[in-house]
């Protein structure tokens, strides 16, 4: 039966903690990965989900570990919803999780996210995933998701995985998490990744939410410059992007709610570790790479880099 799998979710923050008190209402068999005062929190109260969409869940039968090497059995399904910089520490822990047959499902930024599981753990069959939601964690370590959409897009691009993106998907669908199997998951990941190389890295460039960019003709146009190189070099890596993309995102960005910011934003600003690699330097190797210009994106990455240096220093 579907409902005994051993599910595993690594990061309770926001889209984990999501997950988490989605998956647990269905799923018993649930261990969380969670450290200090966060898995101190979750002992004691549960999952604490505040949705919109789906209104007040409580989670209280998940066992908290420390660390994925306390667990001792191997799992079913994993949700990797860690920063995409603790990445390779986190694969370094599952090694007593993972066989052949575990489903390992990064539901992280990035556009090279599912590889690096595969190259780091070399055993399971990882499913790429893209998540559209607004969700965080509180002060109190409850996660609040915001907004009446929320949404998961799950595929493979190896033939072998095709298998366990369904299963995936079927676990998220009993949980009553929307879901969709793209016929193209490289696009989907793609689509989602070039919004967020223009759209964390302006607002954290500038520390601000959208609307202080919104309001100057130039960062407007930066944001638009920033769009538009990230695209390009998607196509030079033969990513199918679709017709009016450029149009269809500048203006999702602008009607995203006043107040609205990014987590490379929150992250620079409280002077925490950052996924600024993420969105700026992976897009400017593979640049390099293929050969394309991408002046705009070269001079904010560059930028964000002494900002962040300044703030440590």
């Amino acid at each position: 039966m579907r409902e005994e799998m051993k599910i595993m979710i690594v990061g309770i923050g926001g889209v984990g903690g999501y997950i988490a008190g989605m998956v647990g209402q269905k799923y018993k068999n649930l261990t969380l990965i969670a450290r200090g005062k966060r898995g101190e929190a979750l002992r004691e109260h549960g999952v604490v989900l505040h949705s919109d969409f789906h209104g007040e869940k409580i989670v209280k039968d998940g066992v908290i570990r420390e660390c994925a090497r306390e667990v001792e059995e191997i799992q079913d399904l994993i949700f990797l919803c860690v920063k995409t910089y603790a990445l390779e520490d986190v694969c370094q822990t599952l090694g007593s999780c993972v066989d052949d047959h575990t489903i390992i499902v990064p539901v992280m930024n990035g556009a090279d996210t599912a590889q690096r599981v595969r190259e780091y753990l070399g055993k399971g069959l990882v499913v790429d995933a893209v998540i559209y939601t607004t969700a965080a964690a509180n002060e109190d370590y409850s996660i609040t998701q915001l907004g009446q959409y929320t949404r998961i897009l799950l595929g493979a691009v190896r033939e072998e995985e095709h298998k366990a993106a369904k299963v995936s998907a079927g676990v998220l669908g009993e949980a009553g998490i929307e879901y969709e199997i793209p016929s193209d998951v490289r696009q989907a990941v793609w689509e989602k990744y070039i919004f967020n190389c223009a759209y964390n890295v302006i607002t954290a460039y500038y520390l601000g939410n959208v609307e202080e960019i919104r309001a100057y003709e130039d960062r407007r146009a930066e944001f638009h410059m920033l769009l538009k190189e990230a695209l390009q070099v998607a196509k030079a890596d033969g990513v199918h992007i679709r017709q009016h993309y450029m149009e269809e995102e500048y203006q999702r960005f602008m009607r995203l709610s006043k107040g609205s910011t990014s987590s490379l934003k929150r992250d620079v600003e409280a002077g925490r570790p950052s996924e600024l690699e993420t969105f700026g330097g992976y897009l400017l190797e593979r640049a390099r790479n293929l050969g394309v210009a991408v002046p705009l994106s070269e001079q904010f990455y560059d930028g964000m880099k002494e900002k962040i240096r300044n703030r440590t220093d």
